[in-house]
């Protein structure tokens, strides 16, 4: 990975540095199928939503874009509920309500903007990606840690040394803070990375790396 890749890596991470969607990656990272099975139901959604909107952004005015966003989303959502249900329906049980509440996913509705100003299916892909990766991470550490088990595994060894409190609401807040606090010491999450070239709720999701990328071409 190029200097520039994990600058946006981070730099556009709708979790850990932008803090969007906590609610429900909190609430679906306890296990790792839970996390991502919310992962692909967001990056699904995400690029559904973006080819949608990006094909009718000529045609709706700025006054109907968000009533559009959030019908467009909700539609969408609604499709991939019934879906889950069907074909995946022990993880469908796994997230229940909170799979509805990516209808008004702030990063659901944020690329739908940032697609209604020109940005490409491209940056919906990548964006779900990252919330993806993350939520994975925060699922295989809660999970690990918590129940002493992988994808619903037990690991015996892990057993006696169970930290209960992290499969439980508040450690969902405890890895995203240490996790939070290890990217910002590191440095990663830069300051100019925070999105120059949009407003609105896009600001940030689709363009925000471009302050890295101009960095990047003067190196």
């Amino acid at each position: 990975m190029t200097k520039n890749n994990c600058c946006a890596a981070i730099a556009k991470n709708p979790l850990m540095v932008l803090f969007l969607s906590a609610c429900p990656a909190m609430a679906a990272t306890a296990t790792v199928k839970g996390a991502l099975g919310m992962g692909l139901a967001v990056l699904v959604v995400m690029v559904l939503s973006n080819l949608l909107i990006s094909a009718l952004r000529k045609m709706i005015s700025r006054e109907a874009l968000i009533p559009v966003c959030v019908v467009v989303s909700a539609g969408f959502v609604s499709i991939v509920q019934m879906l889950m249900n069907a074909f995946l329906p022990n993880i469908y049980q796994m997230l229940g309500v909170y799979v509805a509440v990516v209808a008004v996913n702030l990063v659901v509705f944020g690329q739908s903007e940032a697609a209604a100003n020109g940005s490409s299916v491209s940056d919906a892909i990548i964006t779900g990606v990252y919330f993806t990766v993350m939520l994975l991470v925060m699922g295989i550490v809660r999970e690990l840690l918590g129940n002493a088990s992988i994808f619903g595994v037990n690991i015996a060894f892990l057993s006696n040394y169970r930290i209960s409190l992290l499969s439980k609401a508040p450690g969902g807040f405890i890895i995203a803070s240490i996790l939070a606090g290890v990217i910002s010491k590191l440095g990663l999450a830069k300051a100019e990375c925070a999105g120059e070239c949009m407003t609105g709720a896009a600001a940030g999701i689709s363009e925000c790396v471009c302050a890295c990328d101009k960095e990047e071409e003067v190196q």
